[in-house]
């Protein structure tokens, strides 16, 4: 679907679920490496982020879902969950106009927000995905993005030892993971190939990006581009 051309090793890489319009801390996440692969062909439950985000609504938290055809229960590859339909385009948008309409960069964000959401596509997976990187390539992160079924397709099993797959044919030296997973993945399987796990913490708020790139004017430069 995209990607960012990079040359030479992969030094650090991260592998994360694509996440709709996430926080901060993972667009940090996403500058820190060199690579960063949406681990998309692993099974979707409701619990994922990959179709929601949080969103300031006059200060209080509200938790924007995208609607998405999925029984709970079933096994489905995230890569392959869609829309139910394309009215929560307008009520997404709305709801961004009315409580960011008068923020510092408000006309220059809300555009970019029309572009990604109105992707021609009915998948979730797609669409979360280019809200990472459509925005990373604004802010010239140089991160090189792709997906894991498109380059890994081929390796199988459970989540983590996926991961660790996946590290190893990338030849990564380092492994970037969020704090929060610290006691989550056998670290001696990565030591095992020469590769090293940093636990990345960036402190920011839990809500979406959204909230900070409208708001903050570090960023003005960068969305006039």
């Amino acid at each position: 679907m995209f990607y960012t051309c990079l040359k030479g090793l992969i030094v650090k890489l991260a592998i994360v679920q694509p996440n709709f319009f996430p926080y901060k801390s993972y667009y940090d996440l996403a500058k820190k490496v060199d690579k960063f692969i949406f681990l998309d062909d692993t099974n979707y439950n409701s619990k994922n982020w990959v179709n929601k985000t949080l969103i300031k609504l006059n200060s209080s938290n509200y938790y924007f879902r995208i609607p998405v055809d999925y029984k709970e229960g079933k096994f489905v590859p995230t890569k392959e969950i869609k829309f139910k339909n394309d009215k929560w385009k307008n009520k997404f948008l709305k709801l961004i106009r009315v409580q960011y309409k008068n923020e510092i960069n408000f006309n220059l964000v809300y555009p970019l927000l029309e572009e990604i959401i109105n992707l021609p596509i009915d998948n979730v997976c797609h669409i979360s995905a280019y809200s990472v990187f459509r925005i990373c390539d604004q802010l010239n992160f140089g991160t090189e993005f792709t997906f894991s079924s498109i380059s890994h397709g081929n390796i199988k099993g459970k989540y983590h030892d996926k991961i660790v797959e996946i590290a190893k044919k990338e030849k990564a030296d380092t492994y970037y993971t969020f704090a929060r997973h610290k006691g989550e993945f056998n670290e001696s399987k990565f030591l095992k190939t020469n590769i090293k796990i940093s636990y990345f913490t960036s402190y920011s708020s839990n809500f979406s990006i959204i909230d900070d790139i409208m708001s903050n004017p570090i960023y003005t430069d960068f969305l006039k581009k």
